[in-house]
């Protein structure tokens, strides 16, 4: 592992640099340890929105817009707003109303959306997070989490291609019934470095600087998490400058190419294929064991990845049963009848 070109533990609290794709660490620093996420909870309430309403509904604004505070698009109650636009609010301008708003449209009342949330981190297995609201203001209820789980969720909310979109804005403009709206995405790594991918800022007073970027080259896709006393966009640049000059993304089990010299009646098959951030040394030292069950058909096996002795993956071997056609069936009726 290369040296850092900047002293992290000087500048974060905790902080984490992570594939995307095969969930590799690269760095970490307090990975587990559970703090407040700030705004960076709207990474879960955008995709929980995604996944769960209209882009082109129209949704009111509503009176839980009165109950917070901090950052705002400054929408109206009786406002009429396109979710599209909420989410653009939400994520690139942070509006705290706006979370509010689509929370109160996906799901009847913001206690039913949080209910979403944290059913989504379960599902999505982020041990240490908790939300009780969809803003992250933590003056009266608190979210938790922490930089490993919200790597997790960032790198899941990155595969919808919504929400990818809207997290790599630079700028937007819309219109309400009442107004129109223009916003900068407050990300200022998307203007600072030719790789970044998008992301998300937090700040509150209790929670500090908290950072959520992401940046991309030649297939390699990576998630930066930091919580410190500033957002340190600069030292996001050095970790992904870091890891692009030493790693590069290999396929290491192709589903299209793989064979197995174990004799089976149909062909052996993989579902998926796996890619893995790896330095010249590492590539040689890749190893591929496979473990057979005494099974004719269906899940057969699996392949063991080894990295240096250690599993870095698993992935299951499949071979299609063998269906006699009516036509044999009968000839192999006849055939017993003879016998």
């Amino acid at each position: 592992m290369v040296p850092f070109k900047v002293n992290a533990a000087t500048y974060f609290d905790n902080y984490i640099v992570m594939d995307m794709g095969s969930k590799r660490i690269f760095y970490e620093k307090g990975k587990d340890i559970p703090k407040l996420p700030a705004s960076t909870t709207k990474i879960m309430t955008a995709i929980v929105a995604i996944e769960n309403t209209n882009l082109e509904d129209i949704a009111t604004v509503g009176k839980e817009i009165l109950t917070i505070d901090g950052t705002n698009i400054y929408s109206e109650i009786g406002e009429h707003i396109m979710v599209q636009d909420l989410l653009y609010g939400m994520m690139l301008r942070s509006g705290n109303d706006a979370a509010m708003t689509l929370a109160a449209h996906t799901s009847g009342n913001v206690s039913n959306f949080v209910k979403l949330m944290n059913e989504k981190a379960r599902i999505l297995k982020l041990k240490n997070t908790t939300f009780n609201n969809p803003t992250g203001l933590d003056d009266y209820e608190k979210n938790t989490s922490t930089v490993y789980d919200l790597g997790l969720l960032y790198s899941y909310a990155y595969k919808n291609p919504t929400f990818r979109k809207i997290v790599g804005t630079k700028s937007y403009e819309m219109k309400s019934d009442k107004k129109s709206y223009y916003f900068n995405n407050r990300m200022k790594l998307l203007s600072m470095y030719d790789k970044a991918t998008g992301g998300k800022t937090g700040y509150t007073p209790s929670a500090g600087y908290i950072l959520v970027s992401s940046a991309s080259n030649q297939n390699l896709d990576l998630v930066a998490v930091t919580i410190g006393n500033s957002y340190g966009f600069e030292s996001h640049i050095n970790f992904y400058e870091d890891v692009f000059n030493s790693y590069k993304n290999y396929v290491v089990l192709d589903k299209e190419k793989y064979t197995t010299s174990k004799k089976f009646d149909s062909k052996p098959y993989i579902k998926n294929s796996f890619s893995y951030p790896l330095t010249n040394e590492e590539k040689d030292k890749i190893e591929k064991k496979e473990v057979f069950n005494k099974k004719k058909s269906g899940n057969v096996g699996k392949v063991l990845v080894y990295l240096n002795d250690d599993l870095i993956h698993e992935e299951k071997i499949y071979v299609k049963e063998n269906k006699v056609s009516f036509t044999d069936k009968i000839k192999l009726f006849f055939k017993n009848l003879v016998d």
